[in-house]
């Protein structure tokens, strides 16, 4: 038998938290670290508005008048700070704040969404709109066009009436589009309920991220038919921080983005892991169950079956309606049939937990109620000693932080 090769793995967690994990290193097939955030963000983000990716310099793209809209995803990571910097070119055009509106999907996390206009002046804050659309109004989508597919697309009449749209964003990874991006903000998320509810889906464990998909391709005939030609995308870095930023024509700036998502962010090994610590930092988009169930989904892919998964995490959200059914189960996969049926808000993270605990044992350190991680058929962990426990058991180990961003695969097929 092999001596131990002790080593102590740093890993963050949580909003500050921070672990030294000890390591047999002969037995750490991988780590991956969450790249870091741009030292330059603003200077960056300034830059890439005045060369952007075939398109030229935003200032040349607006006139006095114009009605503005920007289309800012929730998870945005230096939302505040994006949207300074575009002000600050429209302010060169003399567009007046009045004429600008900044419009957000409603987040399916609860809690209060932090006001992006932060960074801006006092006096330009105030004149600039900021909007939750609400897609349960009666004007949450007005008929735009149909799309190639056929589909009669709806969008907030803020987007169809505006004289240049702007989508700010994130490119990430997606399990039920693939990559995330570009016109992803604008729809199903600034369309009505009824097609919000029709693109719910429980995401596509079995394909890779850059295979075709309906709602994909969807996504982007919508952005076509709106006419978008400039936008803004960021690939997030540890915590809220930022890794790259990206602003021009759609298409180039996705392309770019997608480039620096894939060497920050995939993770393949050649086979799977029998223990996979995952890591949540909280990031642009919060600390909840979107950003678990990412997580699961992620270490679910890497670990061997009836391996461990051990989460670290300051969770404290109660769960949804889609989380509420497993613990009604007996089973996890008996929680699947009928979270498919019913499509509750919170459909994908709870199939992604779902898939996880039924492969996989699955422990959580959180902030939760034990009782309830153990009616998810999670096993909760009360200290972060026991972690170090759980890393003395035999097996090969795999350390990823800030888990909820990542692809994990295995190369060779099973």
């Amino acid at each position: 038998m092999s001596k131990p090769n002790p080593l102590t793995v740093d890993v963050r967690y949580g909003h500050a938290g921070r672990l030294a994990l000890p390591v047999d290193a002969d037995r750490l097939v991988a780590r991956r670290e969450a790249p870091e955030q741009l030292e330059t963000l603003e200077s960056s983000i300034r830059g890439v508005l005045a060369t952007p990716l075939d398109f030229p310099p935003l200032e040349q793209a607006v006139i006095p008048g114009d009605h503005i809209v920007i289309a800012l995803d929730a998870d945005t990571p230096a939302a505040e700070t994006i949207l300074a910097a575009i002000w600050d070119v429209l302010a060169l055009r003399d567009v007046e704040p009045s004429d600008v509106l900044v419009l957000q999907p409603r987040s399916s996390q609860p809690g209060a969404t932090a006001d992006p206009r932060s960074a801006l002046p006092g006096d330009v804050a105030e004149r600039i709109t900021w909007q939750i659309h609400d897609p349960d109004e009666a004007e949450g989508g007005q008929y735009l066009a149909t799309s190639s597919s056929g589909e009669r697309v709806y969008l907030a009449g803020e987007l169809i009436a505006a004289d240049l749209v702007i989508p700010v964003g994130p490119v990430a990874f997606d399990s039920v589009l693939g990559y995330r991006g570009t016109h992803s903000v604008l729809y199903p998320g600034l369309s009505n309920a009824e097609s919000i509810t029709r693109a719910l889906g429980e995401g596509h464990r079995e394909l890779e991220p850059a295979d075709q998909r309906p709602l994909r391709q969807l996504v982007d005939d919508v952005g076509w038919l709106l006419g978008v030609q400039f936008c803004v995308q960021v690939v997030p870095a540890a915590g809220s921080g930022v890794a790259g930023v990206w602003a021009g024509c759609p298409e180039s700036v996705f392309q770019a983005a997608r480039v620096c998502l894939e060497e920050a962010w995939r993770v393949e090994l050649e086979e799977r892991s029998d223990i996979v610590v995952a890591s949540i930092e909280s990031d642009a988009g919060g600390h909840g169950w979107s950003q678990v169930g990412r997580a699961l989904a992620v270490a679910r892919n890497l670990v061997t079956h009836e391996g461990r998964i051990l989460l670290l995490t300051d969770l404290n959200e109660t769960p949804g309606d889609g989380l509420k059914l497993i613990r009604g189960a007996d089973t996890p996969s008996e929680a699947l049939s009928p979270l498919k049926s019913l499509a509750p808000a919170d459909l994908v993270p709870a199939t992604q937990c779902v898939e996880a605990a039924d492969w996989a044992r699955v422990y959580l350190l959180s902030q939760l109620d034990s009782d309830l991680v153990e009616d998810l058929f999670i096993t909760p962990l009360e200290h972060p000693d026991e972690i170090g426990r759980l890393l003395e058991l035999p097996g090969q180990c795999v350390i990823i932080e800030n888990a909820q961003h990542a692809y994990g695969r295995i190369r060779v097929s099973e």
